[in-house]
């Protein structure tokens, strides 16, 4: 991956998953790094991880869904580096499984700040410094419920919707200028999104994480080799996984009846009638 070689790339949600196998390619292609995670202890173990001196790595624990921090993490950035390069935007939480009725306002807040804001702040914050480059990247992690609706994933899904439509808008409105913007949509990836959930049914939970890693076909390794490659090759819209490529075909051809496949699975049968 030459094409980072000494690029300067802010990286949020680095902690763990895609973040920590981005920070680890980006790292062995010789890029310069600011990383971010809102858990000091998980991004200290993604530093360990990382083969890089001092001066060639930025490290700050934050919540992205505090825009003065955000702003301060950008000022940091141009201070340390000189420059910003590439931004990827790829902070962002999952919640336990709720109809739009059952979900509370605290959740939707809580994940549209997070999910949404937190991408919204880091576009923002960056840009200035980006339009100064000769050549830039913005990058934002959507998902495949950014393509489609899910139920039991409302919350979830109003905020990968929501980042789609930003990033397709921010590529149009940049598409004469310097900076190339990608929109991210990744299928069942092996991580710890789910993990991360707050659930106070350990049973239940243990259940779902279970069930997640059996159909999740990706390791968040491969995906971040298929974000950081698209990136780099100027991509508007960046598809992870064979279930990725599969829904974005049957949203397409079937934009008005994809829930009837969606509505034959048990799980969701059993959500609906509760």
């Amino acid at each position: 991956m030459n094409f980072y070689k000494n690029k300067v790339v802010a990286l949020t949600g680095a902690g763990s998953g895609m973040g920590r196998e981005m920070a680890k390619q980006l790292a062995a292609a010789g890029a310069k790094l600011a990383i971010n995670d809102w858990s000091e202890n998980a991004l200290s173990e993604t530093r360990a991880a990382l083969d890089m001196n001092d001066d060639m790595i930025l490290v700050r624990s934050f919540d992205v869904a505090k825009r003065k921090e955000v702003y301060d993490f950008a000022t940091a950035v141009v201070k340390q580096f000189g420059k910003v390069d590439i931004v990827i935007n790829n902070a962002g939480i999952a919640l336990a499984p709720k109809t739009i009725a059952q979900t509370e306002y605290v959740d939707f807040e809580k994940i549209i700040n997070i999910n949404l804001w937190g991408m919204i702040y880091g576009t923002k914050a960056f840009l200035p410094y980006l339009r100064q480059r000769p050549k830039a990247a913005i990058a934002n992690v959507s998902s495949v419920f950014g393509m489609m609706g899910y139920p039991g994933q409302g919350a979830y899904v109003t905020t990968k919707f929501a980042i789609r439509g930003f990033t397709e808008t921010l590529r149009i409105e940049l598409k004469k200028t310097n900076i190339t913007v990608s929109s991210i949509h990744p299928g069942g990836i092996k991580t710890n999104i789910v993990r991360n959930i707050t659930i106070s049914d350990e049973a239940k939970k243990d259940e779902m994480i279970k069930g997640f890693e059996e159909v999740a076909p990706t390791t968040a390794a491969q995906a971040a080799t298929v974000i950081l490659t698209g990136i780099a090759k100027g991509k508007a819209r960046i598809l992870i996984g064979k279930d990725a490529r599969a829904i974005d075909r049957m949203t397409r051809i079937f934009p008005s009846s994809y829930e009837n496949t969606i509505l034959k699975g048990r799980e969701i049968k059993g959500l609906l009638d509760d």
